[in-house]
């Protein structure tokens, strides 16, 4: 729910009935939209049928309208992380008990709220998460448009990126003949099963 009219980037005004608040207050709602964000990955990413409403005072976000949409999430200690799969779409903060979202609104494909563009990650993102001793190089021979490489913050991509599953335990085997026990990939669930008379590339 958003209170700002010039925030939507479309907007079907109408009369949608009234929401509740917390404190029992019944607010009329005048429309329906969707709201362009700009999230802490500067990935711009839409926000569908957000409710126009004048009288809040705050812009809100339903977690449960979220997740009856596909999406889930988890809180870890002061923050909370909604994802799609794999992909991290949204992150917040809590302050004081609201849990505040990390990211901009977009008004005519320009950041509504000005923060200050941490040029390192920017850089960092743009050649393929390159480490901070290699963008240190690179401002030093005045490769990166002249910004000054300040030190990077923690890139959960790269953490990610760098996990492995933990392994498996040590197993005794006995061989006679070579290709009597082979190490190989391990392949998890098929989605749909083979039918009985279907070719298979194994057999």
């Amino acid at each position: 729910m958003c209170p700002t009219k010039s925030w939507f980037e479309k907007l079907e005004e109408s009369d949608q009935g009234l929401v509740l608040l917390g404190n029992d207050k019944a607010c009329r709602v005048k429309g329906i939209g969707s709201i362009r964000l700009r999230m802490q990955d500067e990935i711009d990413r839409i926000l569908q049928e957000v409710r126009y409403v004048p009288e809040l005072k705050r812009n809100l976000i339903s977690l449960g309208t979220l997740e009856s949409n596909g999406y889930s999430f988890k809180s870890e200690m002061v923050c909370v992380k909604v994802t799609k799969g794999s992909l991290v779409i949204m992150k917040a903060v809590r302050q004081n008990s609201l849990y505040i979202l990390l990211g901009n609104t977009v008004v005519g494909r320009a950041s509504f709220i000005q923060s200050k563009l941490d040029t390192s990650k920017l850089w960092h993102l743009r050649l393929g998460h390159v480490s901070e001793r290699g963008l240190s190089e690179l401002s030093r021979q005045n490769l990166l448009c002249g910004d000054k490489i300040q030190g990077l913050e923690p890139c959960e991509y790269c953490t990610l990126g760098k996990a492995k599953i933990v392994q498996f335990g040590t197993g005794n085997h006995n061989t006679s003949r070579p290709l009597e026990y082979i190490h190989s990939d391990l392949w998890g669930l098929q989605k749909q099963q083979l039918t009985e008379g279907e070719d298979t590339l194994c057999q």
